[in-house]
């Protein structure tokens, strides 16, 4: 028999599937791990776009008032907690010149409400749950207006 005429043996046919089957094996579990990614990130998305939804509505479709409340999106998918806190206005209230009355929009100021909302879904581990904080500004009605 002629050296260059021979095959492979059955060692190094054995062997070259054994790499074959590990790298197949990566492969699979890169694929997998880019697939659980990418779900991760639609349920962010989503999740993230419910709670922009809600927030813009908040003092503009409905009124602004402090207290807590909880609901859903998409049949019970998303669930969200929504706190909303009256808190001091860090501003300092202007001086009123001395023998002048105070001008009634020194007396009837914004009053600002912190905004918490929190948006889960799934078993709502850390990984599956987001948090928003946000400061809103609400003028009270002019005086001697009809609400």
């Amino acid at each position: 028999m002629k050296r260059g005429a021979r095959g492979f043996t059955l060692i190094e046919v054995l062997v070259a599937f054994v790499l074959l089957a590990v790298a197949m094996g990566l492969l699979l579990a890169m694929l997998s791990r880019g697939l659980a990614q990418v779900r991760r990130a639609q349920d962010e998305t989503e999740a993230s776009l419910h709670a922009q939804s809600l927030l813009d509505g908040l003092g503009v479709l409905e009124p602004l008032a402090a207290g807590e409340r909880a609901g859903e999106f998409e049949g019970g998918r998303y669930r969200y907690r929504l706190q909303v806190q009256e808190v001091e206005d860090p501003t300092p209230v202007p001086a009123a010149q001395a023998g002048a009355p105070p001008a009634p929009e020194a007396l009837a100021g914004p009053t600002l409400y912190r905004v918490a909302l929190e948006v889960s879904w799934g078993n709502a581990s850390p990984q599956q749950q987001l948090r928003y904080a946000t400061l809103r500004a609400r003028t009270p009605p002019l005086l001697g207006a009809t609400p």
